[in-house]
């Protein structure tokens, strides 16, 4: 199997099951999950039923096809038949369609459930409001529609129940930030309309803080943790490869075509998975290709075809990696590792799924910290999965959610404290909040403004038009846009290739024209970047090197883009822009003095500007947080910063300069087993370095990293 790649086997065996059958079920209830195949709970799904009857907010973490769902599912029900209410908030619309399907079963009984979503026409949604169902599946992003015309849901909210968060582990960072936001919003709003908290129930696959995360964004004290491996699951054989000499797309698909099974491919990236099928088609392979952005009803035809079993082959992003059932697939392939233990164990966990013998394929691309993972796949499969991290009070997403709650309902004089007060006045004072009647409410520009806020990230957003027909064909935010749609960008949209024609940043629109032929190229931005410190918030030491955390000043600058083969990852040519694109913002980061180690020359500087991308590359294992969320910059004096991508911040800087010192040991480990001998993309290339990876010193960055260490070694 898999000869030329050199793989590594790991046989997960056979889980059995632990039962318990101590909590008694409605006749009705028990009677459907039977017909479901559910004879008896399992040990985790019982505790989390007995908790949730007690009154207690519930966080619950259990694996993949480990019947999460009967865990919220039995009191929602049981809630609907005594005439209460019960809010489902889901991730992704393909979770909330699953689930839906599910929780129709109960129908039987009178449980009434609709989904209320962005696919759900409004001719439907009129209807929902009119009629109101027992139980509304949604996600946070229509939920902070719903909140700004909550008297239409007057009646629901005061039968409000549960309010059932699942997946918790994808709100980590920047969107988890914002949904804190908006579940504070929906407690503002139970409260001033004189209705009672709702109960929170949390539920994910794996989080390595699950009560901690709970607490940050529903913004409750107290959570009952329930943490169950009682489910059974089928053998599966694990398979570690490495994409040596050809890119991870060719891999994959090679891969793919030698299983010949029902497959599911995931891609880390649009651009990946966009490539996938781009190369698929010219192997002939029957492969289809789904992301977010795709209509709702290829969607909806997608995740039908594949789970039948009429579609073999499959490629796509994180939008299937959480917990709907996509049916009897029983290969799964990774295209490089996914940024987090937690997101892997998912995308992993969605084969196997009808007890069968499955096959997990783990592609590491040459990237240090897919290398790493690949050297240790003991820590990836049984580990402690990495903590998620929010930041709820981030001043631009506050501000955003501030003014929405004064849409929700007018803000009460003396209801703010110190510092929302001083977001409030800001606010008034750029024309988007006003008085009236003593209370505070939006302006037309704030409306307007919180009616276009976007969950998914924390800045402003550049509109994609087609430059021939003029129709909106995708929209991206600003601080990418700069990366990924500057002029002579190739950028993919719905399996078709189009090239930038020009970014207006002061528009905040992009033209694109479509491209003809498919010749396997795209490209990548060239930056410059740089740091200024505005303000310092705490400090610690590593070794010898001085750490401190504190607010910064970012001015990320694209002069110029590289033209690259999507097959080998080689460079074709080299162009810079008429004028540079530049993006700047306020956030906060950790910043490392090893300035010590200085000694003038060239290869000081490169060390560390190597040293800088090896360490960037571990802090996913450490933080859980997306790659594309950390950046980096080192300056020829010693210091490197490393800064949170997003405007405002997301916390992860407070997450990871404590756990420095393991960062820089993963680093160390990754440059001392590199065979090569002047750095490469297994060690210090990155593909986010904005010189296009030179400027770099392997033995320099691996030397520091070692003194490092041993200085901080001697503390102990």
């Amino acid at each position: 199997m898999l000869e030329g790649y050199s793989p590594r086997f790991i046989d997960e065996p056979e889980r059995k099951p632990e039962f318990d059958d101590g909590v008694a079920l409605p006749e009705g209830i028990r009677e459907i999950l039977k017909g479901r195949g559910v004879e008896r709970l399992w040990k985790h799904q019982a505790q989390a039923i007995r908790a949730i009857r007690d009154g207690k907010n519930l966080v619950l973490v259990a694996p993949t096809a480990a019947g999460k769902t009967e865990c919220y599912m039995v009191p929602v029900v049981e809630a609907a038949l005594g005439g209460k209410c019960s809010l489902l908030v889901f991730p992704t619309k393909a979770l909330s369609r699953d689930q839906w399907a599910r929780i129709r079963e109960f129908a039987l009984l009178g449980v009434r459930a609709e989904v209320y979503d962005g696919d759900t026409p409004q001719g439907k949604r009129a209807k929902i409001r009119k009629d109101m169902p027992h139980v509304v599946i949604t996600n946070a992003d229509m939920l902070h529609y719903m909140l700004m015309h909550f008297r239409l849901w007057k009646e629901f909210l005061a039968k409000l129940k549960y309010v059932v968060v699942d997946e918790i582990h994808a709100y980590s960072g920047t969107v988890g930030s914002n949904v804190a936001n908006v579940l504070w919003r929906l407690k503002r709003v139970q409260k001033l309309g004189g209705n009672a908290p709702p109960q929170f129930i949390v539920s994910s696959a794996t989080v390595g803080n699950p009560a901690e995360f709970a607490k940050k964004v529903c913004g409750e004290e107290n959570f009952e943790l329930v943490e169950g491996v009682g489910s059974p699951r089928g053998k599966v054989r694990h398979v570690v490869i490495s994409s040596t000499g050809e890119s991870a797309v060719t891999t994959c698909l090679k891969v793919a075509k030698e299983l010949n099974r029902h497959t599911l491919i995931f891609g880390n990236s649009h651009s990946m998975v966009e490539r996938l099928g781009m190369v698929a088609r010219k192997m002939g392979l029957p492969l289809e290709v789904y992301r977010s952005g795709l209509p709702s009803d290829k969607r909806r035809d997608l995740e039908m075809g594949f789970h039948s079993g009429r579609i073999k082959m499959l490629a796509s992003t994180s939008a299937l990696e959480l917990g709907m059932d996509v049916g009897g697939a029983d290969a799964c392939i990774l295209a490089g590792f996914p940024g987090t233990i937690t997101r892997l164990r998912q995308r992993i966990g969605r084969v196997g799924r009808k007890g069968q013998e499955s096959v997990a394929v783990y592609v590491a691309r040459e990237a240090p910290l897919d290398l790493y993972y690949a050297e240790h796949p003991e820590i990836y499969l049984y580990g402690k999965a990495e903590s998620c991290h929010a930041k709820p009070d981030n001043p631009f997403i506050r501000k955003n959610h501030l003014l929405s709650a004064a849409k929700d309902w007018p803000i009460q004089e003396g209801e703010l404290g110190e510092e929302d007060e001083k977001l409030a006045k800001a606010l008034a004072d750029d024309g988007l909040m006003k008085e009236w009647a003593g209370m505070r409410i939006p302006t037309k520009e704030g409306t307007k403004k919180v009616q276009g806020l976007s969950l998914r990230n924390a800045g402003k957003r550049v509109r994609i038009i087609d430059a021939y027909s003029k129709k909106l064909v995708g929209e991206r935010e600003e601080s990418i846009a700069i990366g990924e749609l500057f002029k002579g960008a190739i950028y993919l949209i719905g399996g078709q290739r189009f090239v930038s024609r020009g970014l207006d940043l002061e528009e905040g629109v992009a033209f694109v024209e479509r491209m003809q032929g498919e010749d396997g190229m795209y490209t990548q931005a060239l930056r410059n970047k740089h740091a200024s410190i505005i303000s310092t918030l705490g400090e610690m030491k590593f070794g010898e090197v001085g750490l401190q955390r504190g607010k910064v000043h970012i001015r990320s600058e694209v002069y110029g883009y590289t033209t690259k083969d999507s097959f080998s990852g080689g460079t074709i040519s080299r162009a810079e822009l008429d004028e540079p694109l530049a993006y700047e913002f306020d956030t906060y980061a950790f910043w490392a003095d090893w300035s010590s180690w200085a000694d003038g020359t060239p290869a000081f500087a490169e060390g560390l500007h190597a040293l800088e991308h090896v360490t960037i590359s571990m802090m996913p294992a450490l933080s859980g947080a997306d790659p594309a969320e950390i950046g980096g910059i080192s300056y020829p004096n010693g210091t490197i910063f490393y800064y949170e991508g997003q405007e405002g911040g997301s916390g992860l800087a407070e997450v990871v300069m404590p756990r420095y010192a393991e960062c820089v040991g993963m680093a160390f480990e990754r440059l001392k087993k590199c065979e090569c001998e002047i750095g490469c993309p297994k060690c210090i290339f990155s593909p986010q370095c904005g010189n296009d990876n030179h400027y770099l010193d392997k033995e320099r960055g691996k030397r520091l990293a070692e003194g490092g260490l041993k200085e901080e070694g001697k503390k102990r």
